[in-house]
């Protein structure tokens, strides 16, 4: 298959996931139908019932009321990602199409540039597949735990941490009933969960097959000042040759314009999901950790891998994009700028100018999305949760 139609079908599966839950993410007109009301209850609806159960149960006891919040990170990432996709909904259209485009210009200039496409699209597809493997079976084992207990051992455990006021779980009616409210915002959490780390991710992917097409055009240009070079050896007194050199400098400059305002655009359609995301996350880990370290409990147990396991896939992909802005940097640097012409150098500074200067993705203005700051982050949490544990806060 073409890169085109690879990644065609690769947006096409985003958009099938987004239909689940009401957000057409390709139509041009944004509708509301009876799913996204649904999706957008979910929400609120934990809320509610969260916030309200939280606060009974933090007047009996302060681990009740921390074990009732467990899932507050989880609330604000998810809410974070349904905001981004209902009030950005047209940005995030266009940067699908326009992916879509520059995979279908770039398969026609080359096996190079073929393979630099699928390369990128590789590394989606295996992110993919990770972070749906990730959320199925810690979404599956959040839904399925309560009913195995309830079967085997006759343990009655909620799916989220609240009861529903007025329903007792005591009571089979009850049980079921809040068993079946619960399965609503857990099922469109999993799906939104990995709706909005599919957007995100797939835009962020973006900026590395960009650094790789950014080196094949630098490369075409460093052959051709070679060249260049290498003909005065060989050349008559006062013979001139045309290597084509301003035309792939030109080329090289606007696709680096391009790198640089498609990263500016990805951040400015993303920053706040990415942040609510990684913050969220370090939230729940502390939450999870201060519940587990006093008592053992199923529940908070998976979402602290869930919350731990989401983190590290944006700190990761972070990193990388760290790594491209290295590549470019060093492409530009490494260009046999020497053989360029006086006015050529010029340019040639502006495009190295930028290349030094490019805008990491900073989380809140506070600390970049890396994998060192997953670390920090973990090593606070885990030193914050043991100190709330020990001294029983």
């Amino acid at each position: 298959m073409k890169p085109s139609q690879r990644m065609h079908g690769l947006v096409q599966h985003i958009n099938a996931v987004a239909q689940q839950l009401g957000l057409d993410m390709l139509t041009v007109k944004k509708e509301y139908v009876f799913r996204t009301w649904v999706t957008i209850s979910a929400p609120l609806t934990y809320a509610v019932f969260g916030v309200y159960w939280g606060f009974l149960e933090a007047r009996r006891h302060w681990l009740e009321g921390i074990k009732s919040s467990i899932m507050l990170g989880g609330l604000v990432s998810g809410s974070a990602k349904l905001l981004t996709i209902l009030l950005r909904h047209t940005p995030i259209r266009d940067l699908l199409h326009f992916i879509i485009k520059i995979c279908e210009d770039y398969e026609q200039r080359g096996v190079d540039f073929i393979h630099a496409l699928n390369f990128g699209i590789d590394r989606v597809y295996k992110i993919q597949r990770i972070i749906f493997v990730g959320y199925s079976i810690t979404f599956l084992i959040m839904l399925l735990m309560p009913l195995v207990l309830l079967f085997y051992k006759g343990i009655r455990i909620t799916v989220m941490p609240y009861e529903i006021p007025g329903l007792s779980i005591d009571s089979n009616i009850g049980y079921g009933l809040t068993y079946l409210q619960h399965t609503i915002p857990e099922v469109v959490g999993g799906i939104g969960f990995y709706l909005g780390d599919m957007l995100v991710l797939l835009a962020l992917n973006q900026i590395q097959t960009f650094a790789d097409i950014f080196q094949l055009k630098a490369t075409a240009l460093n052959d051709a000042l070679e060249r260049k070079e290498h003909s005065r050896y060989v050349c008559n007194v006062g013979e001139y040759k045309d290597f084509n050199i301003q035309a792939l400098l030109m080329d090289l400059i606007n696709w680096h314009q391009l790198f640089v305002d498609y990263c500016e655009l990805v951040e400015k359609i993303y920053d706040n999901l990415i942040a609510a995301q990684v913050f969220a996350a370090s939230v729940s880990i502390v939450i999870c950790l201060c519940v587990n370290l006093n008592e053992f409990d199923l529940i908070s147990a998976i979402f602290f891998l869930v919350s731990a396991y989401s983190m590290s896939v944006y700190c990761i992909v972070g990193t990388q994009i760290e790594f491209a802005y290295d590549q470019v940097y060093q492409t530009v640097s490494c260009l046999s700028w020497h053989e360029l012409s006086c006015e050529e150098r010029k340019l040639y500074m502006m495009m190295l100018q930028r290349a030094q200067n490019m805008k990491i993705i900073v989380l809140l203005g506070i600390t970049p999305l890396s994998l060192g700051t997953a670390l920090q982050a973990s090593e606070l949490d885990f030193c914050f949760g043991n100190l709330l544990a020990k001294n029983n806060i």
